[in-house]
């Protein structure tokens, strides 16, 4: 790898400084040119040395004593002063990233840097896995991009950026974005350049799936709020009382409807962000459009004796200390509310279970199942030991 990496800082340099040794080329070749012309009686060999200035004739005319006073110039400044300098100056991780990546050969391609991205690439990385990943986000994978993993900057729905990741050459493809649009752009660009990788896309609802699964483009869908809702089954089975979720993403909106299907149960759902969820909303669920961190926060809706269960979905990483902060207080002041927190560092598990409270993490889940649908071959194929 580092001589790899070598070679792709001599390449990237050479590509930058290309007009640069341009000029230099073509000012030696004038020169050579000019001796040949002016100086006859003299064979190649010797031309070349005077065109490197060693052993000029005294007469060689105007033009000739000012190439011979440039030509030191240019070679030492511009060649072994400023060229060199840059030849072995750290290169571009940005650029040097991409490099690598049009290098991958049956690889696997990850478009969007997410938490369940995040376990895929760690697993390839572990595993020494060949894979490359596409983010528009370059602030996002500074980490990755220091350590000269293969990442390509950029929009993935640009075609350019596909072929940088080699997706012609790829083996699998796992999309994991939000954005329903650039998923569908991305699956349909890569099978016409790949008609045979396999791709898997994250899809949240039932008619963007059964399109990705159309003949022409062969994909395979799966929604991890799906997979994480199996276990949210088990322990909102047989439960009585009103209920609490606090989110803004499609699992918690798949729990809010869940529990409001129950019997007898009231559903308090607090999200910032969205006034709506993409389920039929029925007398029993109540939707707030509100950040709620604090029990007043709830209290100003709902009273607490009546709540049994609360799911605190919050998936950005940010918002981790409301989520212990919430937990905390419910811990002490309503013992008898049942807690479950999304996490999404296994780390922060003990943390939450301090205060008696569930963790739940659906990146750690959905990663498990796409194992179990992934092809034999596939980079994150479970590894029998």
């Amino acid at each position: 790898m580092n001589l790899l990496n070598a070679f792709i800082g001599i390449h990237l340099k050479l590509k930058q400084y290309k007009l640069q040794f341009i000029f230099f080329f073509l000012f030696w070749f004038i020169g050579f040119l000019y001796f040949l012309l002016t100086i006859p009686g003299f064979d190649f060999g010797s031309l070349f040395l005077f065109s490197i200035t060693v052993g000029v004739p005294s007469d060689v005319g105007a033009f000739g004593q000012f190439y011979v006073l440039v030509w030191p110039i240019l070679l030492e400044v511009i060649f072994f002063g400023f060229i060199m300098g840059e030849l072995f100056e750290r290169y571009n991780p940005v650029i040097t990233s991409r490099i690598l990546a049009s290098h991958k050969r049956n690889h696997a391609i990850i478009i969007g840097y997410h938490h369940l991205s995040e376990r895929i690439i760690e697993y390839c990385i572990e595993n020494k896995k060949q894979f490359c990943l596409i983010e528009d986000d370059e602030e996002l994978v500074e980490d990755l991009l220091n350590s000269k993993h293969p990442i390509v900057i950029g929009d993935a729905t640009e075609t350019n950026n596909l072929q940088s990741a080699n997706a012609e050459y790829a083996k699998e493809v796992f999309i994991n974005m939000d954005d329903v649009r650039t998923a569908i752009i991305c699956t349909e660009k890569i099978r016409k350049m790949n008609p045979d990788c396999h791709i898997y896309v994250r899809a949240f609802a039932d008619h963007v799936q059964e399109y990705l699964k159309e003949p022409h483009l062969k994909a395979f869908p799966f929604s991890t709020s799906k997979w994480a809702m199996e276990q949210i089954q088990k322990w909102t089975k047989n439960k009585i009382g009103g209920a609490i979720v606090i989110g803004r993403d499609n699992l918690t909106h798949r729990i809010a409807y869940h529990l409001s299907q129950q019997p007898g149960r009231e559903v308090y759902l607090f999200d910032d962000i969205n006034d709506g969820i993409a389920f039929e909303v029925n007398k029993h669920l109540h939707i707030f459009q509100e950040f709620a961190c604090y029990l007043s926060d709830l209290c100003a809706h709902l009273q607490l004796e009546d709540i049994t269960q609360v799911f605190i979905c919050w998936k950005e990483e940010s918002e981790f200390d409301e989520s212990i902060y919430l937990t905390s207080k419910l811990r002490l002041r309503h013992p008898h509310i049942e807690v479950f927190v999304r996490i999404f560092d296994e780390e922060l598990k003990d943390i939450i279970e301090r205060f008696n409270a569930k963790t739940f993490s659906t990146s750690k889940n959905a990663f498990k199942e796409l194992q179990k649908v992934v092809s034999e071959d596939s980079c994150i194929a479970p590894i029998i030991r």
